[in-house]
């Protein structure tokens, strides 16, 4: 295995478990030389095999995911690398491959909520995005503003949990697509100065000092504004109230989320949850 003689792995792999049937390391171990040999097909059946035997670890599920999309089982695929995931959120090439996944099923949104929520997460420990170019390539192809009688206008929007929270993918003004955390505490939208300039978003201004009491309880001036125009996946609100200050976290407020019907979802350690516009909301409604 560590001279990637795959074929002599898995020849040695294979004799090893006629022995130690109910080794599901040395299973899971052959299914990854078959894997890597590019026999996907009895990988599949081997990572199965240990899985149902009690394995798992990140790097099993995450070859499985990527044996079962070689073999065309998409869906599949992408619930295994989400499930990799919660064991190992640093994983970009799951991560990156994960959201090429989504935008092949045309789930764009869903995928820039994944890549923005690590990038963001990246900038605020001081380093470069990683998946700048690759979330630019996807915001060049995802449908924007489509007409009420598109059947992808009511599709639900998924997001799935990361560290305790589910991110949602906001543009705002001319701002790329960032990931607000959905806070059904939050009674409205907030967001931090240094973000609501470089949008270069056009908002009124309702109040210039409103003291708020932010995340970690202290209390810090802000201003209330109604942002003229936000995004929600492909989802469209206007005059959206929204409070900001230079300390804000991006929160999608109770104020835009009761434009939505919410539903979560919690499949074999996977925590999901989706946003479906109530009925009588189209691309363009007021945020108020």
């Amino acid at each position: 295995m560590s001279t990637r003689d795959w074929e002599c792995a898995e020849d040695n792999w294979s004799r090893y478990i006629k022995l130690r049937p109910d080794d599901s390391r040395a299973i899971a171990n052959y299914g990854f030389a078959l894997h890597f040999e590019g026999n996907d097909q009895a990988a599949i059946h081997q990572f199965e095999t240990a899985i149902a035997q009690g394995e798992g670890t990140y790097d099993l599920f995450a070859a499985y995911a990527d044996s079962l999309a070689n073999a065309g089982r998409t869906e599949a695929a992408i619930d295994w690398s989400y499930k990799s995931l919660q064991l190992v959120p640093s994983l970009v090439d799951v991560r990156g491959n994960l959201a090429k996944m989504l935008v092949h099923q045309k789930k764009y949104y869903e995928a820039l909520a994944l890549l923005a929520e690590f990038d963001q997460h990246l900038e605020a420990e001081g380093h470069p995005p990683y998946f700048k170019g690759q979330r630019i390539a996807i915001e060049s192809t995802a449908p924007r503003h489509l007409p009420t009688n598109d059947a992808r206008s009511s599709e639900p929007l998924r997001m799935v949990e990361f560290n305790g929270h589910f991110f949602a993918p906001v543009r705002i003004g001319e701002s790329p697509v960032a990931a607000f955390v959905v806070d059904t505490g939050a009674s409205t939208v907030t967001l931090d100065d240094d973000f609501l300039v470089a949008s270069k978003a056009k908002y009124t201004i309702a109040r210039v000092h409103a003291p708020v009491k932010i995340a970690d309880g202290s209390i810090v001036d802000a201003k209330l504004v109604a942002i003229d125009h936000m995004e929600i996946g492909n989802f469209e609100l206007d005059d959206v109230p929204a409070v900001v200050c230079g300390t804000c976290a991006l929160l999608l407020g109770e104020n835009a989320l009761s434009h939505f019907d919410m539903a979560a979802t919690k499949v074999q350690g996977v925590n999901a949850l989706t946003l479906s516009p109530r009925q009588g909301i189209s691309e363009s409604n007021p945020g108020g």
